[in-house]
């Protein structure tokens, strides 16, 4: 089974080439991920968690430029049109049994906008599977120790807040939802440092300038 994600960076300043081939040189020095680039994309192949890890790093050293950066990426799981890659599971692991994240990773200082979308292909009670996700986030949301907002939106869920954390629940509701589905694909777009957010989000501030 092949687990993997095709992202690309859109840092909104003149300088953005460096900027974006600066944050994706490290994943080149990887060897437990698949790593191919082209002028459309970047896709990276290996364990859901690694994968997540591995978009959240590249997306917040992006950010770390400076600046308004959007980040645009689509994760799959077991597409029955894609041949396996033994990188997805080096342990010999089926990845329907990855375990689930414990924790959001470090906190990276930025506040973040996204809106994603969950698709439990194949599965018959479909709706269900992408309500109860919802549900959890914002069951999440209503930690306070959790520095999160969620809100509905046509086709899609809103989340807002420490880039960690957003990545956090997005590996969550993919591996989660992987634990009953074969099929299943999350799309995103994360956007820190718009000029032109709009309330309540806007009180959200990044740390950065």
């Amino acid at each position: 089974m092949l687990v993997g994600c095709q992202f690309a960076l859109y840092p909104m300043e003149s300088d953005f080439i460096p900027i974006i081939l600066d944050a994706v040189a490290p994943l080149r020095e990887r060897d437990d991920l698949r790593v191919e680039s082209d002028d459309l994309s970047t896709y990276v192949a290996g364990p859901s968690l690694k994968v997540f890890q591995a978009v959240q790093e590249v997306y917040a050293a992006a950010c770390d430029a400076g600046g308004h950066v959007v980040l645009s990426a689509t994760w799959s799981r077991g597409c029955p049109g894609e041949p396996g890659d033994p990188i997805c599971t080096p342990d010999g692991v089926d990845i329907q049994h990855e375990a689930l994240p414990t924790l959001p990773g470090q906190s990276t200082g930025h506040i973040v906008a996204s809106q994603c979308a969950l698709y439990p292909l194949g599965n018959t009670g479909y709706m269900q599977e992408i309500m109860r996700e919802v549900e959890l986030f914002r069951q999440a949301a209503d930690n306070p120790a959790a520095d999160l907002e969620v809100q509905a939106k046509h086709f899609c869920t809103r989340l807002d807040g420490e880039l960690s954390e957003v990545f956090h629940q997005l590996a969550m509701a993919f591996i989660r939802s992987g634990h009953t589905t074969r099929h299943v694909v999350l799309t995103a777009t994360v956007s820190k440092g718009s000029p032109s957010a709009s309330a309540p989000h806007n009180r959200r501030k990044s740390k950065e300038k």
